[in-house]
């Protein structure tokens, strides 16, 4: 199971308990560990009684370690300056969130944590690259709230929601303004514990004490009464109208917005306001009312804002009147919805009150079908599929939030003081004492990478590559990283010895069926390419194989094609570079009927990939090589005299061209050290000037036509002083 931290705009013992509170339980009743870190403040304290009430609790718990408030659940409240996250401030607020995160990874020893945040100013307060996985859980337009910085909001949310690597959202209208800002973006809408307000219907619940004294009707609402939300005009018209029914409301008044006055319905004897009541108290309350009100306004915030209440009313068996506002008009089966003018509200609540309204029944099954439980599982499963979700289980070692805590540990700080001391044994010439201590300390404390780290360096220098391999095997079933394979996989300067020893190393390496698909997929990759330059045809021919296999198993995972995860350890990018070593293997052998049969293969598989569901940095650095894949299907379409199949490969390109342009790729594409975009431009335009028609064999172009294109599939730049390579290819195909 997982660990998250799950930041909040809302402190835990709110007395409104709302998606931020819900989400952290139903997460640790799933079997997570969770860490709910208290609200950081979006806006600055407003100096009145409610602000300066908050900020003494937050004073009392600040200095406390995190405190558990229920199985496999924790809670945290830095010491924070509300709202700031600029300036010397800012700065301070940081470092104090760091510490309150670094006390409690030492308390609770936190292993490859995801940040489910709720607050759009996520990345002002923390460093997104220490989680295994960002998360942004997007309920309302916060900005929309009174008081709140709508410019510096807007601006942070929207670059939160470009970096996260998922985005859910809670109403059409918020994931129709930022789902196109996140390739992993889905909405869910919002839901209730049905099981806490399924205690309403039990009618032998005793009736509150503070209940009201009528004969009537009761209509209830219960939620912070702000006028930002509610109609609070409609709502005294409708009051004064209506003598005859009881309004109760429980929830606070104007804690969002100041500006809110109900003073003026003192003069209402059917109107009673109870002020909050406890979570635990809410089922009571509406197993007595008649009807349930959602009064809202339709405005810049409600018109984004799937009401959380709307599935507690049903939960709870009450019938619900609500104002039509863009996120409930699928929901109009099981409620009554109307515009927010008394009228129409007068003669809703008259229907629900006449029975007239849906059955009772059908509000159950709706709210069943709108749980915390189904929803958070339907989350979690979705970033699963998106390969977000940690291995389980996790590596005994595997990394902890803070780095700090891994790199000065003392068993990693005595390691590299005695690796140091090895290292002055061999400059005096005796490495093989050095093994051999090395050896002893491992006996007497097994599992230290480091020094698992240090013997497996010795052993590929010596050329005992099965050695190293089964000690790069241990390192990552123990720690879950294996950087020294990194480091040989994508760093040339670290592989030892000739082509020809690199070829051994990766072909013991590449047979290993212990590592992770994306190590031994890359690692079948290098050791292709080291048989391409070292011209060792039965090399060659065993890459071809282990090759296929790896992109037969990632074209049968349904997931490659929707895979989050960075860079590396992308499926998508993986198929990719393995479909291209595939054919730059096939070219070297000359195989013009295992190319042709391959490139065929490729084109089908471009044609499921989209790069806007894949992460965007793993995107745009694979532009090239799905470029060059694909300039060699239409060279071989080109070949075959097929010219469906080249127009079919070149509209594939200019689609992916296009895509690769789009604005959400913008910052990325400017900090590659390759221009991604100026080289599709280049070959498309290349290949678009080598159509011909099906109906004029005539006209398809001669092979020259087709060198520049070929170079870029073997050179960075076009490299005409290097024409002869490519001519060498084309000819290779007419050689039976």
């Amino acid at each position: 199971m997982a660990d998250f931290i799950l930041l909040s705009t809302a402190d835990w013992d709110h007395p409104l308990w709302t998606n931020k509170q819900h989400v952290a339980c139903c997460l640790s009743d799933l079997g997570h560990r969770v860490l709910y870190v208290d609200s950081l403040g979006v806006r600055a304290p407003r100096g009145d009684r409610s602000d300066f009430g908050r900020i003494l609790r937050r004073l009392r718990r600040g200095f406390r370690l995190p405190r558990q408030v229920r199985p496999g659940l924790w809670v945290v409240s830095p010491l924070v300056m509300p709202g700031q996250t600029r300036g010397i401030t800012g700065r301070l607020n940081r470092m104090s969130l760091d510490f309150s995160l670094f006390v409690a990874d030492l308390v609770l020893d936190l292993r490859r944590p995801l940040l489910w945040t709720f607050n759009p100013q996520a990345r002002a307060h923390l460093r997104l690259s220490r989680f295994h996985a960002v998360v942004y859980l997007c309920v309302d337009r916060i900005q929309a709230q009174p008081g709140m910085p709508v410019q510096v909001l807007q601006a942070a949310e929207k670059d939160l929601c470009t970096v996260a690597n998922a985005l859910f959202t809670t109403s059409p209208r918020l994931h129709a303004e930022l789902g196109p800002l996140n390739a992993g973006s889905h909405v869910f809408g919002n839901v209730a514990d049905a099981d806490h307000f399924g205690r309403a219907l039990n009618k032998d619940e005793d009736r509150p004490s503070d209940w009201p004294h009528c004969d009537g009707p009761v209509l209830i609402f219960i939620g912070a009464i702000d006028a930002y939300k509610l109609d609070l005009n409609m709502l005294e018209s409708l009051m004064e109208r209506t003598p005859q029914w009881t309004y109760l409301f429980i929830g606070p008044v104007g804690e969002a917005d100041p500006s809110t006055d109900v003073s003026d319905w003192g003069r209402f004897p059917n109107v009673h306001l109870l002020g909050p009541r406890p979570y635990s108290a809410l089922p009571a309350y509406l197993a007595h009312a008649d009807v349930a009100l959602l009064p809202l306004q339709l405005n810049d915030y409600t018109r984004r804002m799937y009401p959380m209440k709307f599935f507690e009313y049903l939960a709870a068996g009450c019938p619900v009147v609500a104002t039509a506002i863009p996120a409930l008009e699928d929901q109009s089966d099981v409620a009554i919805l109307c515009s927010p003018e008394q009228s129409t509200f007068e003669a809703a609540i008259g229907q629900a009150l006449a029975g007239e309204g849906p059955t009772l029944q059908q509000r159950l099954d709706r709210a069943r079908q709108h749980t915390y439980f189904t929803r958070t599982t339907a989350m979690l499963n979705r970033l699963a599929h998106h390969g977000l979700m940690p291995d389980e289980p996790l590596a005994p070692q595997s990394p902890p939030y803070h780095q700090v805590r891994k790199q000065w540990s003392r068993p990693q700080l005595s390691a590299r003081l005695r690796t140091t001391g090895l290292r002055l044994l061999d400059s005096l010439g005796h490495p093989s004492m050095a093994e051999g201590i090395l050896r002893h300390w491992l006996e007497r404390d097994p599992t230290n990478i480091t020094l698992l780290s240090e013997l497996a360096r010795r052993r590929l220098s010596v050329g005992d590559n099965s050695g190293a391999c089964r000690l790069i095997e241990r390192i990552w079933q123990e720690d879950g990283v294996a950087d020294i394979l990194h480091q040989l996989l994508f760093r040339r300067s670290s592989r030892p010895g000739s082509r020809l020893d690199q070829l051994e190393l990766f072909d013991v390496l590449a047979s290993s069926t212990s590592l992770p698909l994306h190590y031994a997929g890359y690692c079948r990759v290098v050791r292709t390419y080291r048989a391409i330059d070292s011209k060792d045809v039965a090399a060659l021919r065993r890459g071809v194989i282990g090759l296929e296999e790896i992109i037969a198993a990632l074209e049968g995972d349904p997931d490659t094609y929707r895979c989050l995860k960075p860079n590396r350890e992308n499926r998508a990018k993986l198929l990719i570079s393995a479909q291209l070593t595939l054919l730059r293997a096939l070219m070297a052998l000359k195989d013009s009927s295992g190319l042709d049969r391959a490139s065929i293969e490729l084109l089908a598989s471009a044609c499921r990939y989209d790069p806007f569901a894949i992460d965007r940095t793993t995107a745009t650095r694979m532009t090239r090589n799905i470029m060059r894949s694909l300039t060699i299907a239409a060279v071989m379409a080109w070949h075959a005299e097929d010219a469906s199949r080249f127009d079919a490969v070149v509209t594939e390109m200019e689609r992916l061209r296009q895509a690769c342009h789009a604005k959400r790729f913008d910052l990325i594409a400017s900090k590659t050290h390759e221009d991604h975009r100026a080289f599709s431009d280049a070959v498309v335009a290349m290949l678009q000037e080598c159509r011909w028609s099906s109906a004029d064999p005539g006209t398809r172009p001669a092979q020259e036509r087709l060198v520049d294109p070929v170079l870029l599939v073997y050179f960075p730049n076009l490299r005409r002083d290097r024409a002869e390579k490519a001519l060498k290819f084309l000819q290779s195909l007419n050689t039976p």
